[in-house]
């Protein structure tokens, strides 16, 4: 029995390498899957960085575009004031009365590409002061107007939708 029992020992022994080996095995396949899918992400993030690169910079360019093409329409907008303002001076007229009609028609034009644009003139004498909307340069006391009412409007403020793009230059009464 001895002879068996070695046998057996020794297939045991051999059985127990190969098991060894096999688990060795099974860990180096296990850690190349896993190194394959850590390059993988590696390669998707790279990849996903390039692509927001791109993007961040055909925004930009987008942007910068648009800005140009916005700049050249509102300018092609008020370049027939500017033709309008030349033929002005080049009238060596004397009439002061067609040539204050001819500014006053300019002035109507370009309050008309105002509109158009969507810019809207505010601060009137009368209206109640708003911070956010008027700058005071003056006081005065007047029994003429209530607290905090605007007196006198020095330049007219304007807004483009619920922006502010010049605060009106006023006078409040205190």
């Amino acid at each position: 029995m001895s002879e068996k029992e070695n046998l057996t020992e020794n297939e045991v022994q051999e059985e127990t390498k190969e098991e060894k080996k096999e688990k060795k095995a099974k860990k180096k396949d296990k850690a190349a899957e896993i190194q394959a899918q850590l390059e993988q992400q590696q390669e998707q993030y790279l990849r996903l960085a390039a692509e927001y690169d791109n993007y961040r910079k055909r925004t930009q360019r987008e942007k910068e575009a648009l800005n140009g093409d916005i700049k050249a329409y509102i300018l092609g907008e008020l370049l027939p004031v500017l033709d309008n303002f030349e033929r002005a001076l080049a009238n060596n007229t004397t009439d002061l009365e067609s040539y204050s009609k001819g500014i006053e028609m300019i002035f109507t034009q370009l309050g008309d590409i105002f509109k158009k644009l969507g810019v809207e003139p505010f601060g009137e004498a009368g209206e109640a002061f708003d911070p956010q909307k008027h700058n005071a340069v003056m006081h005065i006391d007047s029994e003429d107007y209530g607290e905090s009412v605007v007196a006198q409007v020095f330049s007219k403020g304007y807004k483009l939708g619920d922006k502010i793009i010049r605060c009106a230059t006023v006078q409040v009464a205190n």
